[in-house]
């Protein structure tokens, strides 16, 4: 008999989100050596793909999405209502929706942009999605979550101190006994 924790749980639904974009690379190249490598990881179709407005990218992947008549969701930016963190904002929108995601990284050069895009893709994979990045050069990887960084349960429950309770009850009795 095997455990509950020898089985792992795929999903029943895969939504595919998308994040970050790049414009240096052909929608065949895309097709060939991201998309397709997904799939067959994957073992199926998405039955959705999370798709944001920037980018040559998510122009090809809505095409990609279209042919293999998967369901697609546009995500666009607030910039008027929400300023710089807009497309964060997206993201984290988008984040809550999918089951798996595609990050691609920027060139070294866009070191801010990279940086944050990395840190995102590390913040889904310990949210226990499946994650792959494709970098600058379309060089397609997996993120795993590591054993150490699994989330830890703690043993007790956590309690409130019940101090500032006390203090204040012992406040109000004072006031009374005046």
């Amino acid at each position: 008999m095997s455990s509950l924790h020898d089985e792992i749980y795929e999903p029943d639904v895969i939504v595919l989100g998308v994040f970050g974009n790049t414009n240096k690379v052909s929608e065949q190249d895309l097709q060939e050596n991201t998309l397709n490598l997904i799939l067959q990881e994957l073992g199926r179709t998405p039955d959705k793909v999370l798709i944001p407005t920037e980018g040559n990218s998510s122009i090809y992947i809505e095409c990609w999405a279209e042919s293999l008549h998967i369901k697609r969701q546009i995500f666009q930016p607030d910039w008027v209502r929400n300023g710089k963190i807009a497309q964060i904002l997206r993201d984290d929108r988008m984040a809550k929706e999918c089951t798996h995601a595609l990050v691609f990284l920027q060139a070294p050069r866009a070191n801010v942009k990279s940086q944050r895009l990395e840190k995102f893709a590390e913040k889904l994979c310990k949210k226990g999605k499946m994650v792959f990045t494709s970098s600058h050069n379309q060089q397609l990887t997996q993120l795993e979550l590591s054993h150490s960084l699994k989330p830890l349960k703690a043993l007790e429950p956590a309690r409130k101190s019940d101090r500032g309770i006390m203090q204040m009850w012992q406040k109000y009795q004072k006031k009374a006994e005046c």
